[in-house]
């Protein structure tokens, strides 16, 4: 005997249920990263007492605080210090390179301001800090940067010596991300994504949302470069 049309309609609602459901998810997934960025960022201008919404588009002016020095291992396994970036401006993020959607986000526009406004990296150092130190090791960064954002300084180090960056940033709770990394499978980490624009004197001046537009973004860097 024959399969039941109704049980043949079944079948194919299934499928088109499986399908819808697997939709969702990827929908839902999207949704959650976008609240996960607008919580963190939230937290990340609370710890840097943001002033008002600048008269200047979407610019967040943020008040003068120093970045908070730090040490750690770039990309050619050398030490950095934040500090002997001396009279740079420097643009910061908080990220890692398995990051499926905020930090290529945010990357991207780093890159599409400065090239929009022809800027080099000699007028302005981008510096790239991971989350993840287990996968993002010096060799992995190196061909990351070579491949994706030539003129980056990308920055591992220890679980340890990178807590203390991420607590004094506010980007990321360091027991979530050690959950994050001791959990099955491949993981993904919870962090800010907000972008710190910081002048030569290494003073915070505003604080850049990966939606922001090119065009206010570049306004921000012109800002801090031209600075005397």
């Amino acid at each position: 005997m024959g399969v039941p049309l109704g049980d043949r309609r079944g079948g194919f609602s299934g499928v088109r249920r499986l399908a819808f459901e697997k939709r969702f998810l990827r929908r839902l997934r999207l949704i959650l990263a976008v609240l996960v960025v607008v919580f963190a960022a939230a937290l990340s201008l609370l710890f840097f007492q943001p002033l008002t919404k600048s008269s200047r588009e979407e610019l967040i002016v943020a008040s003068e605080k120093m970045l908070p020095s730090f040490q750690l291992v770039n990309q050619y396994n050398e030490t950095f210090r934040l500090d002997s970036l001396s009279r740079k401006p420097v643009i910061l993020f908080f990220g890692y390179t398995n990051c499926p959607d905020v930090c290529p986000l945010a990357m991207r526009k780093i890159r599409q301001a400065m090239d929009a406004g022809g800027i080099s990296p000699q007028e302005i150092v981008v510096v790239f800090v991971t989350v993840d130190p287990w996968r993002d090791t010096p060799p992995v960064l190196k061909q990351w940067v070579e491949r994706n954002y030539p003129g980056v300084i990308a920055l591992t180090g220890s679980y340890e010596d990178l807590a203390q960056v991420w607590q004094a940033y506010g980007v990321a709770d360091p027991e979530d991300i050690w959950r994050a990394r001791n959990s099955s499978g491949d993981y993904y980490i919870s962090h800010s994504a907000v972008i710190y624009v910081a002048d030569k004197r290494h003073v915070l001046r505003y604080v850049v949302s990966p939606e922001m537009s090119v065009e206010a973004f570049l306004q921000a860097i012109k800002e801090v470069i031209e600075e005397e």
